[in-house]
């Protein structure tokens, strides 16, 4: 019988050939699915749940990508790239990629 401490649906059950030839189980415990962060600034995503993809985004701009902060600095750097106030050069070369997929 196995240990109790192995009996856990978070316990991962391996089977290996060692090099006698016999098989063996091993019992490794599972990763965490990592949490969702912000592609920018690293910060957790809120309001992303562990429901479908489509339930777990929110369905503002770049949702899922960016926290609402950064996600806000990139529509006003678009903004000021539509009016010509702004030329893309000058944007951050962080926020150049996600300003471009707005404006063109």
């Amino acid at each position: 019988m196995t240990k109790r401490k192995d009996r856990s649906t978070a316990i991962r059950k391996l089977k290996r050939r060692v090099p006698s030839g016999e098989s063996r189980e091993y019992y490794k415990r599972r990763l965490k699915k990592p949490k969702a962060s912000c592609a920018l600034c690293g910060s957790a995503l809120q309001g992303i749940g562990e429901g479908a993809k489509s339930s777990r985004r929110p369905t503002r701009k770049f949702a899922g990508n960016l926290c609402h902060r950064c996600g806000s600095k990139v529509l006003v750097e678009a903004q000021r790239v539509r009016e010509k106030g702004k030329s893309m050069e000058d944007v951050d070369i962080v926020l150049r990629k996600y300003v471009q997929g707005l404006v063109l």
